[in-house]
């Protein structure tokens, strides 16, 4: 892969990767809800998430990928369900400490969990790996180097973009510091964690 090779596949995945989506508005929710660091779990699954969708490109399996469309629209409707779960749960749940920093395993493996289905029933997701980046990328010509290279540009990309927004949900929540502007605060990704189930569930 040609330096400028990679730097196309590097603008076209930010480009694709920055534009708000589904997993972009659970995991805004989901920050401000639960914090930075009790996101991380999240944003691990959904890196997850576009590593198996990444790793079926590559591997040219995109084609029979795309056809199981009943495995799809059930963890569609899986994600979507647990996403308007988590929004609901939100919007009931007292103000958290904004001084703890504890994470407890259950939690991150949950995160993880929800991460993963997200992106994994994720239209917008679906549509980069299987219709746009093989525009720019030669999947047939494709060398281990060239391979190992692309993932790495990829997930290095996705993980810079997601870092990103979780860190700006999780300053604005710091900022927050009395019980009714907490209380708002819930609300508020609650309520985006269920428009981001709707959305899901409705594409």
């Amino acid at each position: 892969m040609s330096a400028q090779s990679a730097l196309a596949l590097a603008i076209i995945c930010f480009i694709s990767m920055v534009a708000p989506g589904p997993g972009v508005l659970a995991l805004l929710g989901h920050t401000m809800s639960k914090g930075l660091r009790r996101s991380a779990g999240f944003i691990i699954g959904m890196v997850t998430g576009d590593l198996v969708f990444l790793m079926l490109v590559i591997g040219g399996l995109a084609m029979i990928a795309s056809r199981f469309e009943t495995t799809f629209l059930v963890i569609r409707i899986l994600a979507a369900g647990y996403l308007v779960f988590l929004g609901l749960k939100a919007w009931r749940a007292a103000p958290l400490d904004l001084g703890a920093t504890n994470v407890s395993v259950h939690s991150g493996f949950r995160g993880f969990v929800s991460g993963l289905l997200v992106t994994l029933s994720n239209p917008k997701v679906i549509i980069f790996y299987v219709g746009i980046l093989p525009a720019f990328m030669d999947l047939t010509t494709l060398s281990p180097l060239d391979a190992l290279m692309a993932v790495g540009i990829v997930l290095g990309v996705l993980v810079l973009v997601l870092v990103s927004y979780a860190t700006v949900a999780s300053r604005a929540r710091t900022l927050l510091k009395s019980e009714r502007a907490l209380k708002l605060m819930n609300r508020g990704a609650g309520t985006v964690m269920i428009g981001a189930g709707i959305t899901i569930a409705t594409r």
